[in-house]
Parts: C-alpha cells; structure tokens; sequence
C-alpha cells in the first residue's frame, strides 16, 4: 500500500527529503517506502518504464556521492549520485518533480560504463565521484542577496553554454569566470590542473586531449574546437535556483558525423574524429555568479542519434 509522505511544503530540506524516500525505495525494490501516486511517471534513458522496472530491479546501493540542485518554486529536485548494480557501478542524474505531497514526475538519466562497449569514455567516473565524496564546495555557498539573479536571467546565462558549443565558431556570449571548472563524470575536463604533464598524446579516459583540458572553458569555446557538435536540442531547465546560483538541464548533443575535417577559429585543420552520427543524452548543472558561469557539473549518456527526451 502507498504510504504518504508527511512532506506537505516544498521546502529545501522537504525535497531533499523526498529524493531520499526515492532513493531508498530504489535500493529496497520497494515503491511504497515514496509517495509515489499511481498516475507518476517513470523515465529511464529517455524511456518511458513502470515503476518497479529497471534501475528499479537492479539497484543495490546509492554511492556516497550525491549533488542536489533545487528548485522550490516548481517542487523540483535533480541529483547527481552512484548507483552499485551487482558487480558494476553507474552514474545516475535523477529529476523529481513535486505535487502536493507525491512524486507527480520522475526522471532518471542513468550512465553504465561498459555496458555492451556502449561507452569508452569515463571508465572510471563512478569510482572518481565516490572518492570525492561530494561536490566542489565553491557549489554550496549561498549567492549574497544583492548580488542574486532573477530566474529568466539565470536561465539565459546557462543556455549560453549550449548555444557556444553548438556549431562552435570561436565567436559569441561566453559568460565564464576565468577560474570556471568543468567536471564530466567525475574529471576535470577544462582547467585540469595536471593535463600538460601527461603529455600532448590524446587521455584514454576523455574525448580530450590534456594541452585542450588544460584550458578555462572560456578558451576552450574561443578555438572553435567544438564545430562537430551539429545541433543541442531539447534543451530544458528543469531547476532554477537564484539563492544558490544553480540551473539545471536536460539536453541532448547531437553529432551528425557530417563534420569531420574543419578548421579551428585560428585557421588551424582540425579532424572531428567523428564520422557515423552519434548523440549525447545530457544532464547537467551551472553555478553562475554575477553574470559568469562559475562551475559546470554534467552527466553524459550515449543514445541513439536523434533520440528523443521522453517529456
């Protein structure tokens, strides 16, 4: 029988709270321990599930990593965190949406290394989370009431990510702070402190080069290096948070494989190393602070090109 949350108000702890029943009741293959109503949805990679299937069935224990962006206005909550599935480990960003006092919507982007070769990159990512034990602290400080930005315009920042990597020219907005730090999966993936001493060979464990991650976000965005990536689509911003800075968002990375010899913004060739079409399934998060994104967080998932979101 459905057991009722007492959470009657969307507080910040209140939702915390809620993504916590959830997340128990995963692990205890049990949908009662939450208030879930029987009209909740499920979606799991983009597919619409029953409650019980999927991660439902296989979920053995939450890692100790977990990264919550909340919004109280909309009763919504996204967490980043570890999953252990039998022998393996997985990455989950899990959206719920709050209504009354039950989950009215829930979202799971759930990235398996390994799984079937479906993934080459971030081998180690869960493993790299868990270690950390929880996100940069520079996320957790609250933005000083004078300096807080209204939610369209915290909005209007983070899209100016996507819009910069789309058909990446060198050219436009590029609101970052100078010591703006990208994670993917548990890496440094710009402003890596130690990329230049592995050397110019490409790192195994990212699409990147060391010499490339070794640059702020900003300049990265500036040599045109992202020109592959053909089209981000189905953008949502599915949690504003003005108190704390943070946005977070759905998104889907589309790579036609039709761009694969370019030139970077200096005139330098440069190859794609992409040439079959692929898509990334994305969740990810901003810090922003006074204008400038300051921190980005992002969970990866490959999908079949053009996929759909499922909401």
């Amino acid at each position: 029988m459905l057991r009722k949350s007492r959470l009657a108000n969307l507080t910040r702890e209140g939702l915390r709270a809620h993504m916590a029943r959830l997340l128990d009741a995963l692990v205890l293959r049990d949908p009662g321990r939450a208030a879930i109503a029987a009209e909740t949805r499920y979606t799991e990679n983009g597919q619409a599930l029953a409650i019980g299937d999927g991660l439902w069935g296989t979920a053995d224990a939450i890692g100790p990593y977990r990264h919550d962006f909340i919004d109280t206005s909309t009763g919504t909550i996204v967490t980043f965190t570890t999953v252990i599935e039998g022998a393996a480990r997985a990455i989950v960003a899990a959206r719920v949406k709050v209504a009354g006092d039950a989950f009215a919507e829930i979202e799971t982007v759930v990235v398996r290394p390994g799984l079937m070769g479906s993934i080459a990159a971030y081998p180690d990512g869960p493993a790299r989370l868990d270690a950390a034990g929880g996100p940069d602290p520079a996320w957790l400080a609250p933005i000083p009431p004078a300096e807080r930005m209204d939610r369209a315009e915290l909005q209007r920042v983070a899209d100016c990510y996507f819009s910069a990597i789309e058909r990446n020219d060198g050219t436009g907005e590029y609101p970052f702070s100078e010591d703006c730090v990208r994670m993917e999966h548990g890496y440094h993936t710009a402003r890596e402190p130690d990329a230049l001493k592995a050397g110019l060979t490409r790192d195994p464990a990212t699409p990147y080069q060391p010499e490339f991650k070794a640059l702020g976000v900003k300049q990265q965005l500036e040599t045109g290096f992202f020109r592959f990536v053909t089209g981000i689509r189905d953008r949502r911003f599915v949690a504003i948070d003005p108190e704390f800075g943070i946005v977070a968002a759905f998104a889907f990375f589309d790579h036609a494989g039709t761009v694969r010899d370019y030139r970077l913004a200096d005139g330098t060739p440069a190859k794609a190393g992409l040439s079959q079409p692929f898509t990334w399934e994305i969740a990810e998060a901003f810090r922003i602070e006074n204008g400038l994104i300051r921190r980005i967080e992002a969970v990866l998932n490959p999908c079949p090109y053009g996929m759909k979101p499922g909401w």
